[in-house]
């Protein structure tokens, strides 16, 4: 087992903390012995998978865990469509894994760096009004809990535990391995184009119940959206994509490089904000991709940023936004990046942000040079009078008090992870803020 004692940072660079060590382990007898050393120097532990969540989940100054040698596919059943992977497996490799038995997720969010333990850990999920997020696909899950006993939990077996650590923040045990429930392999047909945003909104609830996968993107204080839709077709169904010479300018050109550019000249003056959106709302389409899901689902993001997002019921998704566009307009608002919206199915996980509704995302973002704080906080204080719950993973300003009025299983969390972790081990001053 190898150690390290180096600096940290997320993703974004709005956390950074200093561990007292590292530790990597690469089997399930060194994360145990990892445990029993947390324990015997009093050190609290925290496990951390691809750094991406903005906010300060994995940050401590105790011992750090990382799964990054402990990866890999353990079993796939293509008749069940069960698959267990170990926690620290990354999703960008596991449509090669599933590839060989003809399987694939269900459903991916935009970004493929995290690991699969962090992404259920937080609530990562992605776009489909007939899809859960990454915790709702688990079956049955590993843990190592935290005095070091190993334990084996699903639906009928010590259920309130399973029911808990879905979606537990990494404070119930380490995520050794998870079963997910997995589908035949597909493909996606992806249409993007530039729309009306009134007619965007007013049919964004319909429009993503007929489509498998439909989303938008509005750049603040324009009027036009740009609009995602993806069918999902045969595996067989021949590929299309554009040139590799199209393809690189589009995404790593005009959507990476160029992009950068304008929001860093936006960060040093802010009047250069609403041109580079204005350009952006009409350039940001892309063009028709038929591809493997993986391949579609996913797409480069080097341009850094800062986000706040917010799980809306359904119901309220349209005055909810019409909220954000007035207060954008009253309060002046000159910000490059986007919101982006989504829409995903109610589920039964305890701490989900879409546990019992159906659930519209709105996402804000900020460019990692600017001042994030306040533009984010404005959103929050727009968008929580609709019963808006925050994205774990994302940067949000709301304590247990708060959260415990927004997730009515919250207190069956608490016990549960009271009783997998008496003394603690796996909290942070920031876990009792969020959860008492």
């Amino acid at each position: 087992m190898r150690t390290t004692n180096a600096s940290h940072r997320n993703w974004s660079g709005s956390v950074r903390w200093t561990p007292a060590e590292v530790l990597l382990p690469t089997s399930e007898d060194e994360v145990l012995a990892a445990l029993h050393r947390a324990r015997r120097t009093g050190r609290t532990v925290r496990v951390v998978g691809g750094g991406h969540s903005f906010s300060a989940l994995v940050a401590t100054d105790g011992m750090l865990l990382s799964l990054d040698s402990y990866q890999g596919l353990v079993r796939a059943d293509t008749g069940t469509g069960l698959v267990t992977l170990r926690g620290g497996t990354r999703l960008w490799e596991i449509a090669d894994l599933l590839a060989p038995h003809d399987l694939a997720l269900a459903v991916m969010g935009d970004i493929d760096r995290q690991s699969i333990a962090g992404a259920i850990q937080t609530g990562t999920h992605g776009t489909g009004a007939r899809f859960t997020g990454f915790a709702g696909m688990v079956r049955a899950l590993r843990l190592a809990l935290p005095d070091g006993s190993v334990v084996d939990t699903s639906p009928v077996q010590d259920p309130d535990l399973f029911e808990a650590a879905r979606l537990g923040l990494g404070t119930l045990g380490v995520i050794l391995e998870v079963t997910l429930a997995c589908v035949p392999a597909y493909r996606l047909d992806l249409v993007e184009s530039t729309q009306d945003l009134e007619s965007t909104v007013g049919a964004f609830l319909a429009d993503s119940s007929i489509a498998d996968h439909h989303e938008f993107f509005w750049f603040p204080r324009t009027d036009r959206a740009t609009v995602r839709t993806s069918r999902r077709v045969p595996q067989d169904t021949p590929r299309r994509r554009a040139p590799r010479p199209v393809e690189f300018l589009q995404s790593e050109v005009l959507g990476n490089g160029a992009w950068d550019l304008m929001c860093r000249g936006a960060a040093v003056a802010p009047r250069l904000s609403r041109p580079a959106a204005e350009l952006a709302s009409r350039l940001f389409a892309g063009p028709r991709v038929v591809d493997d899901s993986a391949s579609v689902f996913t797409a480069p993001r080097r341009v850094r940023f800062q986000e706040t997002e917010w799980a809306i019921p359904a119901a309220r998704f349209a005055e909810a936004f019409t909220a954000l566009r007035a207060r954008f307009e009253d309060e002046g608002v000159e910000v490059t990046f986007p919101l982006e919206v989504r829409r995903v199915a109610a589920d039964d996980v305890w701490m989900s942000t879409a546990y019992g509704r159906d659930t519209v995302y709105i996402a804000a973002h900020r460019h990692h040079r600017e001042e994030a704080g306040p533009y984010l906080l404005m959103v929050q204080r727009t968008v929580e009078s609709f019963g808006a719950r925050p994205h774990w993973g994302k940067q949000h300003w709301l304590g247990a008090s708060e959260l415990s009025a927004l997730y009515p299983r919250f207190e069956d969390f608490r016990a549960v992870r009271a009783l997998a972790d008496p003394d603690g081990v796996l909290m942070t001053p920031y876990l009792h803020h969020l959860l008492g």
